[in-house]
């Protein structure tokens, strides 16, 4: 069950004063990639940072990071500690369990800035027992429907509950912007628009100097966010801020490789809408001889919504199974598959290592290959030999 109330009675046994600086952020698609932006921006500036987040691909210590640098063994083990010894008769969720042990990292560290991802909501979530100084809305659509709501106003509002009074709240989800304005007028946040910072040719003009996020890697509404907040935060540097941000980039958010002529994208993207962002950037930047989607989803991801995007963009469509208690079998995709778009998918495989394997002698040279759906699709992709 969501709520704040487990949380906070452990963390206030733990709390040792409110850090200096903190920066949350919320958000349906881009969290991750503000969260990163706000890390190479406070490290440009010379600040000690932790960068809380979730999920992770390969290890829970990506979760909790100091300096860009993932937490020791040692000291998540010690966090952890800490957190059970504190936690005395009060169950826990595996997620708010690690989060007071980030919590608890930072505290020990002396950071000057705290930036947090939040989990699933705002409102709700662990990570919103702390205030933030500064809070971030990134976009707002249809995602964790059983928890949060089946209209986006109703999602809007949960993930307006980061809203601090008197503290500035900087978003790009204009989808929403009623619900998110009434939600600031309430709590008597500052509620900024993104589009109200920049030009027509997507200029943001900063302390540091103009950006043209039109030109970042990342995408350009995460990196604009990130910048808002951390100039909000008197946190920018003396450095030209476009060298800082235009070419970050993070595993698992179109990661490329090329193999034996072949072009990889891997992408955690597990919604309509980060579906429909990174095929429209594909569609735009890359040009190859074929187009070949493998996808596999969650039972509790709107495939439905999701297969005639990835339908519209790939020339052919491999769909693989998920393991675990939320997993979807390839022949549940497949089914879901066939009944929206009325095609049968290319091929099928039970895991995506089989995929990987038995599809190497198929995939022509010059043909782009985008691995979509899960961040545990994306974090056995990295595992395979074919990527290592």
């Amino acid at each position: 069950m969501l709520g704040l109330d487990r949380v906070a009675a452990v963390w206030s046994r733990m709390d040792r004063g409110h850090p200096r600086r903190v920066l949350t952020v919320a958000g349906t698609n881009g969290k991750g990639s503000v969260v990163e932006t706000a890390g190479a921006i406070a490290k440009a500036s010379g600040l000690r940072f932790g960068q809380y987040t979730s999920p992770h691909l390969l290890s829970v210590r990506e979760r909790v990071r100091i300096d860009g640098i993932m937490a020791d063994d040692d000291l998540l083990v010690s966090a952890l500690d800490a957190v059970e010894f504190a936690r005395q008769d009060v169950a826990l969720t595996y997620f708010e369990f690690l989060t007071l042990a980030g919590f608890e990292v930072f505290q020990r560290q002396a950071l000057d800035l705290w930036i947090l991802e939040i989990g699933l909501g705002g409102r709700l979530d662990a990570v919103n027992v702390v205030d933030p100084d500064v809070a971030v809305i990134t976009s707002i659509g249809l995602d964790h429907m059983e928890y949060l709501g089946h209209q986006v106003e109703d999602i809007a509002v949960e993930k307006a509950g980061i809203m601090r009074s008197g503290k500035p709240c900087f978003s790009a989800a204009r989808n929403v912007s009623a619900a998110l304005e009434t939600e600031a007028k309430r709590v008597n946040a500052s509620l900024v628009w993104l589009d109200e910072l920049t030009d027509a040719a997507h200029t943001l003009k900063t302390e540091a100097g103009a950006v043209d996020l039109s030109l970042t890697a990342l995408p350009a509404p995460s990196v604009g966010l990130a910048i808002a907040a951390m100039q909000a935060l008197h946190a920018l540097p003396n450095t030209p801020l476009d060298r800082v941000v235009t070419d970050l980039q993070m595993p698992g958010r179109m990661t490329r490789r090329t193999i034996n002529g072949v072009h990889w994208v891997l992408d955690v993207g597990h919604n309509p809408a980060a579906c429909e962002f990174v095929t429209k950037r594909l569609l735009q930047s890359t040009h190859p001889a074929r187009r070949v989607v493998i996808c596999g989803l969650l039972a509790d991801k709107n495939a439905e919504a999701i297969a005639p995007i990835l339908h519209a963009y790939a020339d052919q469509v491999v769909l693989v199974g998920l393991s675990g208690p939320r997993g979807r079998s390839a022949d549940a995709l497949a089914a879901v598959w066939q009944a929206t778009t009325a095609q049968t998918p290319w091929r099928t495989f039970a895991t995506l290592g089989s995929a990987l394997t038995e599809l190497a002698p198929d995939l022509l040279i010059d043909t782009e290959v985008l691995v979509m759906g899960s961040f545990t699709l994306v974090a056995d992709a990295l595992q395979h030999e074919l990527f290592n």
